[in-house]
């Protein structure tokens, strides 16, 4: 009998032997311009964009110049092009269809349409929006209509706004996405970061009180240093939380991945799930080991308090028709986060006593 391959040859190749881990520590610029073909250009310094045609007096220059202006300095910070022709949601998915290895992302053009319009699609994408406004009402507390009140009351958990007087000329929120971005998520806080190249404002304590209680974000300076403060998403999470929530999100859902494809099986037994475990507790390790997913440790009655805790199905409380489905459910983890310190409270007294400790 002839061979049947002869007429028709079927070879199907599965190509998902990798996948690319989000770029947590990647700036994206999104703004309009007309150079390079490209929609989005990739640059180690700011002389290559002089090189590409942008003036050092345009928006996108200078909040790509704020990111290299950080030390330690970003290898690299991107460029979104967004057509004037286009909506922000057809730009950004164009950005995304040529290159979507980004985290951070930057608006040059900082009108309210478009940070509401880009605050509205970060929320539904895993990724990490900061603005900046110099706007008066943002450091009154009465205002209701100021975009840092406006974010805030729509809950935005991927979205964070800080008050900067000079926001028409510097981009605070680019230099500090680009200074805490050398960290890797769970080892950062945002607050008390110094900015290079960014001029600190002069703060009335009720006017930092008035823009905390939106939850925005500010940069001043004390005696001689000038720091963040705060450190907040407008829904009033931390932002060190919800990056590294996305982080431990993304290596556990791809060293799961990299189990299912590498392993010949993974048996739906008790060695199958010990399989998953495994893969999950070193994503959990490598989370504490990074600052984001506190140790254990011990109360004053030496009491253990978990850094995590695993919990895992047996085979045999497994129903029949579920492990037909091929689906393991009901893997879960409770992780206790690391926090951080912003500020420190010490109470003292003096005395004339004398100390004594006893022997």
């Amino acid at each position: 009998m002839a061979n049947f391959d002869r007429i028709v040859n079927v070879q199907i190749a599965l190509n998902t032997t990798g996948i690319s881990k989000l770029g947590f520590s990647t700036v994206m610029v999104i703004g309009k311009h007309t150079h390079g073909t490209s929609r989005v250009l990739t640059y180690t310094d700011t002389d290559q964009l002089v090189d590409d045609g942008f003036q050092t007096t345009d928006a996108i220059y200078k909040a790509v110049s704020a990111c290299f202006s950080q030390i330690p300095s970003p290898t690299q910070v991107k460029v979104g092009k967004w057509n004037s022709e286009e909506d922000l949601p057809t730009a950004l998915a164009a950005i995304r269809s040529e290159d979507d290895d980004f985290y951070g992302i930057v608006l040059a053009d900082r009108t309210e349409a478009n940070v509401l319009a880009m605050a509205e699609w970060t929320e539904t994408h895993m990724k990490l929006f900061m603005t900046a406004t110099g706007d008066d009402k943002a450091k009154d507390a009465s205002s209701t209509t100021d975009i840092m009140a406006q974010l805030q009351s729509k809950n935005y958990y991927r979205t964070a706004a800080w008050y900067h007087a000079n926001a028409t000329d510097e981009y605070p929120e680019a230099a500090v996405m680009a200074r805490c971005f050398a960290i890797d998520p769970g080892g950062e806080t945002w607050a008390n970061k110094k900015l290079a190249a960014i001029t600190a404002d002069n703060l009335t304590e009720t006017e930092y009180n008035a823009i905390t209680k939106k939850n925005g974000n500010t940069f001043e300076k004390f005696r001689n240093v000038s720091i963040t403060q705060n450190g907040k998403v407008a829904a009033g999470e931390w932002i060190d939380v919800i990056r590294f929530r996305d982080w431990l999100q993304e290596e556990i859902r791809t060293n799961e991945f990299y189990l299912l494809i590498n392993s010949d099986k993974v048996p739906y037994t008790d060695v199958g799930i010990a399989m998953v475990e495994t893969v999950l507790r070193k994503a959990l390790e490598d989370g504490q080991a990074a600052g984001g997913i506190a140790p254990t440790e011990y109360d004053e009655d030496g009491n253990k308090n978990l850094g995590y805790t695993i919990d895992v199905p047996l085979s045999s409380s497994i129903t029949a028709n579920q492990k037909a489905s091929r689906v393991l459910e009901d893997v879960k983890f409770t992780a206790r986060l690391a926090g951080a310190i912003h500020a420190i409270r010490i109470n003292g007294s003096f005395t004339y006593d004398n100390l004594l400790e006893s022997a």
